[in-house]
């Protein structure tokens, strides 16, 4: 599953409580499941939270996505950074007239 670029899945949501909780519940209309409270308030979910749903055999694995810091989704580039990768990204000439011969361009593009 692709996730929205600025959540990531929580794998194991620090949660201080580590005691098992479980429970049974009634598929509702539509197909839709009630979570208790008490699993929404150890996980910290609330109404419009999203959720990562993985059916793994017979078992389905409802893990919470969390919004990621903008700090931690972009990374800035300084013209300096650009001007090494830009250079770092040139073909040396050998390489460069393999790929041109290989798709059937004899001249630089």
């Amino acid at each position: 599953m692709s996730y929205p670029k600025s959540f990531h899945c929580v794998p194991g949501c620090s949660v201080k409580d580590e005691r098992v909780l479980s429970t049974l519940v009634r598929l509702l209309s539509k197909g839709r499941v009630a979570l208790p409270i008490e699993f929404r308030r150890r996980l910290k979910i609330d109404a419009g939270t999203i959720l990562n749903l993985t059916l793994k055999g017979g078992r389905i694995e409802i893990v919470p996505l969390r919004p990621v810091p903008r700090s931690e989704t972009f990374r800035e580039y300084s013209e300096d950074d650009i001007r090494r990768l830009l250079k770092e990204d040139r073909l040396d000439s050998a390489t460069a007239a393999k790929v041109r011969r290989l798709l059937g361009r004899t001249k630089p593009a």
